[in-house]
């Protein structure tokens, strides 16, 4: 029953009464004197249809028995019969257990106590005002004008026919009537406005006489009452509530400029929808998403899942806040149950997104933007750009997903300031670090790579060791020399011979770093001789950072900028922590590396760090890397390590990223949030 009806309805009851009442009585001394009229009027009509439409809460029991209690005072002394006393018992039953109903409650009923289920429900079907005061009613009428009465006749017809319209099917029905006449004109409407979500999302009630089909991302038109303006929308979605289809209908600017802003239809009945059946050619359906719901935030937003488009983890959405297009990355989806009225339900699918920022076309970067969408702001797949300008020490690494919107990486700043490239394997990291390594080399940048694997001797064509085998030879034979005399008491120790020995491995390690640097070629690979003794290798690799360390620092690397691409990173620079307590070779090693990450950028010289977890790679190392790129991760130490850099948004993201994606952040890149990126299809 609506509130139009019930208007209605207590009108013609109120002016029905009065004019029953002048009719038996001649004149208006019953407005005041009289039991039945003020039982009538003041308690049936308003509590029924103004206060108790639908249903009697404790309250509402309380709040009538008590009402009743004082009307029963209008009856004179010599006409409280036994049903007066009767009706007064009554009604203190209703006060006091109603009363103490009202103490007792503290849960929902149906979480309650079976008794005070029991009781509660017997009194809200007890105390109902049609119950109580029908009964007044009719019992004033008997003991004033007498049951075989021609007056007790008429308002017992009266009575009769305001509760049968007060039944709910009935005043359905008559509603419906009402409606199809006011459509009589206008077959082509589809339903009606019953209610307003926010300024642009109307629910409308359809009418089960239309002949037209009414679909999901149907186009329509309507006149608004509230505003007078002709607005189009679209229907986003359906419900069933009691029976009856209920549609979503959204309003915005871009639906406006699909039909040129111009009105379809010659006449409208206000709130009346009509289906809009021309359409012009637009791509409006395969760009829009959803709309924002609640608990949104400026970081983040949630929007329900609305679409035609298919959407995935990382893909760039826009919205408009504040007349300013802000964009949006994917990081999660989530299924919810959304309560109806009357125990219906529906499905949603929630997605959050990570706000990116506004573009700026003229640094090329995201700028943060301050503020928060509005409920059921609409939500896009993100436009294609212009094609981007970059300066000479630029590259783009990628692109985020669906889009061409460039993940620009400064070359220099990657380099001079370390940057760690993580990931399990098979998810494209090495590939990718061997394209970034070709895309760094220069006449002034020079690449060593550490590779204790092979991969990478097999992977670059032409790639030479930077250490000849001549050099290599004579360094390690030196480094057997000082092991032979290191082993003797210190007190039968050669220092001379140690020294020199030193001084051989220096020289021999220098002439081929300055060869290197000073020649054509501007990659080149450190090798390890082919040789069991394990602390040797160990004592090898030590000595090569420490000379290219003092190069850096001495001679500037002739010039150069010197990249030093430590791949399999956790068998060069492992974790402290993970070594053995007598390794102090290995931690000699460790620290001559961490020197270098430390003060490397004062000399030109910087990281590419790769590996496949951070458990066991050295933090002095990592934590020096201010650009981290990570692809694919499982296991909880990285994503506690990475948590720092990327928050726990993009953390929960990092097992579910298909091959060839990644995350990028940090110092050498435009943007300074995380971004989710698709490294493009490379050969090697």
């Amino acid at each position: 029953m609506t509130k139009i009806y019930r208007l209605l309805l207590l009108g013609i009851s109120f002016i029905l009464l009065v004019s029953l009442g002048y009719f038996i009585r001649q004149d208006f001394s019953f407005l005041i004197d009289d039991f039945w009229f003020t039982s009538g009027l003041l308690l049936l009509i308003l509590l029924s249809l103004i206060d108790q439409p639908h249903f009697s809460k404790d309250t509402n029991v309380f709040v009538n028995a008590v009402t009743a209690a004082i009307s029963l005072l209008l009856v004179k002394s010599e006409n409280r019969d036994f049903l007066f006393w009767t009706f007064l018992s009554f009604i203190i039953y209703l006060t006091v257990s109603s009363y103490i109903l009202m103490w007792l409650r503290q849960n929902p009923l149906n979480q309650e106590r079976k008794g005070i289920q029991f009781f509660s429900r017997l009194n809200r079907q007890l105390g109902r005002p049609e119950a109580i005061f029908s009964a007044f009613f009719l019992w004033g009428g008997i003991r004033q004008f007498g049951i075989t009465s021609n007056e007790f006749n008429i308002l017992l017809w009266f009575w009769i026919i305001f509760m049968i319209l007060n039944i709910p099917t009935l005043a359905k029905t008559i509603e419906g009537i009402f409606i199809k006449m006011k459509e009589t004109n206008n077959q082509e409407a589809i339903g009606q406005i019953f209610g307003v979500q926010s300024k642009n999302t109307f629910l409308v009630k359809l009418s089960e006489d239309r002949t037209q089909t009414t679909r999901i991302f149907d186009f329509v038109e309507f006149k608004y009452s509230i505003d007078n303006k002709i607005k189009k929308g679209l229907i986003l979605d359906v419900y069933l509530l009691n029976q009856e289809q209920w549609v979503k209908v959204l309003t915005t600017q871009e639906i406006e400029r699909i039909f040129s802003n111009k009105v379809l239809l010659t006449s409208h009945t206000p709130d009346f929808v009509y289906k809009i059946t021309e359409i012009p050619e637009t791509d409006y359906l395969e760009r829009l998403i959803g709309l924002i719901t609640e608990n949104s935030t400026i970081e983040k937003i949630k929007f329900i899942y609305n679409s035609k488009a298919s959407i995935t983890e990382g893909q760039l959405l826009e919205l408009t806040v504040r007349n300013e297009r802000v964009l949006y990355q994917v990081v999660e989806g989530m299924t919810r149950i959304e309560l109806l009225e009357n125990k219906n339900q529906t499905g949603l699918i929630i997605v959050e997104a990570i706000q990116l920022g506004t573009w700026n076309n003229e640094t090329l970067r995201f700028e943060q933007f301050g503020w928060v969408p509005s409920i059921n702001t609409p939500v896009y797949l993100a436009t294609n750009i212009d094609d981007v300008p970059l300066e000479q020490s630029e590259y783009i690494i990628g692109n985020i997903p669906g889009t061409n919107y460039p993940v620009i990486l400064n070359k220099e700043v990657a380099i001079t300031h370390h940057t760690a490239i993580l990931g399990v394997t098979g998810s494209g990291k090495s590939v990718f670090t061997r394209n970034l390594i070709r895309q760094v080399v220069n006449e002034t940048t020079k690449v060593i790579v550490i590779d204790l694997t092979g991969e990478y001797k097999a992977k670059i064509e032409d790639i030479q060791p930077i250490i000849s085998e001549d050099n290599a030879n004579k360094a390690f034979e030196s480094i057997e020399l000082i092991a032979a005399e290191e082993r003797k008491f210190p007190n039968q120790r050669d220092y001379d011979l140690i020294k020199a020995q030193e001084e051989v491995i220096k020289t021999e390690f220098y002439n081929s770093i300055k060869i290197f640097l000073e020649g054509e070629p501007n990659e080149a690979i450190f090798e390890l001789p082919d040789i069991s003794n394990n602390s040797g290798i160990i004592e090898y690799t030590k000595w090569f950072f420490w000379v290219l360390f003092k190069t850096a620092k001495t001679k500037q690397s002739f010039g150069k900028r010197v990249c030093v691409v430590l791949e399999e990173a956790h068998t060069i620079v492992p974790e402290l922590n993970s070594m053995g307590v007598s390794d102090f070779a290995s931690k000699a090693t460790v620290n001559s590396i961490a020197q270098i990450a430390l003060q490397g950028r004062k000399y030109n010289i910087g990281f590419f760090v790769i590996a496949q977890r951070t458990a066991n790679v050295s933090k002095t190392v990592l934590t020096q890397c201010n650009s981290i790129i990570v692809f694919q991760e499982f296991d909880k130490t990285s994503s506690d390590f990475l948590s720092n850099y990327l928050g726990w948004e993009f953390i929960k993201v990092l097992p579910t990223l298909k091959f060839r994606q990644a995350i990028a952040v940090g110092k050498a890149f435009k943007s300074n949030v995380p971004m989710i990126f698709e490294v493009p299809n490379l050969d090697t």
